[in-house]
């Protein structure tokens, strides 16, 4: 039976293509990780921090879509997407979103002051802890505020990594508890539609994801304490 919304229902088995991208993505994040703690090789890895990302969440976004053929998963994709996009903008000018931030060069493709491939990633994310919360759910808004939550908990682990990373920096050197509570806002606005729509969307490559970069943050954040 196929995924929609916070359904409970069998994923089923991955397909051949499926299988070989779910293990690219360990691989890649999973290596990236002890490539990230090497400095002879950490230079090449920022350089092709945003091409990869980039892959990563574009295939993935198309194997979810021809795992549940749902053109309305595009349609939410993109205004997750630009919607995300558009919110870092403005809370990198103004500061009143987040907290006061701007972003650095390792992820270098950049418009507005705001790095092309975050609000994709973002996207891919709301996707994965809402594919998560509905293992557990089944009510809409239950699975969209648990999805909130979760996006909140991952970008505790994400953050103080991030800064080393010079992803971002924030004013002062200090994460202001605002950020986290607005990303779980902003999470909020883009689940609830994603799940009371029915949008199909589950695949068993969302917590691959998800597990693959929260592995690739924890083990820089305990190398960098």
């Amino acid at each position: 039976m196929i995924a929609t919304g916070g359904e409970r229902f069998s994923l089923g088995k991955m397909d051949r293509e499926e299988k070989i991208f779910g293990l690219f993505m360990v691989f890649a994040l999973v290596s990236g990780a002890w490539a990230h703690l090497l400095p002879s090789v950490l230079p090449i890895t920022k350089l092709t921090t945003d091409i990869l990302l980039l892959g990563i969440c574009g295939v993935l976004l198309w194997l979810l879509y021809r795992r549940n053929l749902d053109v309305r998963l595009f349609y939410w994709a993109a205004a997750a997407y630009t919607g995300t996009f558009f919110i870092e903008v403005a809370g990198v000018a103004t500061g009143m979103i987040f907290g006061e931030y701007y972003y650095g060069e390792t992820m270098w493709i950049q418009w507005l002051n705001v790095p092309l491939v975050i609000a994709l990633n973002w996207t891919a994310l709301i996707l994965a802890t809402n594919d998560l919360a509905a293992r557990w759910l089944r009510q809409p808004l239950a699975v969209s505020v648990l999805a909130s939550l979760l996006i909140m908990a991952y970008d505790l682990c994400i953050e103080p990594v991030a800064v080393q990373l010079d992803y971002w920096q924030w004013a002062g050197g200090t994460i202001p508890v605002q950020n986290y509570l607005a990303w779980g806002a902003v999470a909020l606005v883009f689940s609830i539609p994603l799940n009371y729509s029915r949008i199909a969307y589950r695949s068993p490559l969302l917590p691959i994801y998800a597990l693959a970069q929260l592995f690739f943050f924890l083990v820089l954040l305990f190398f960098y304490k």
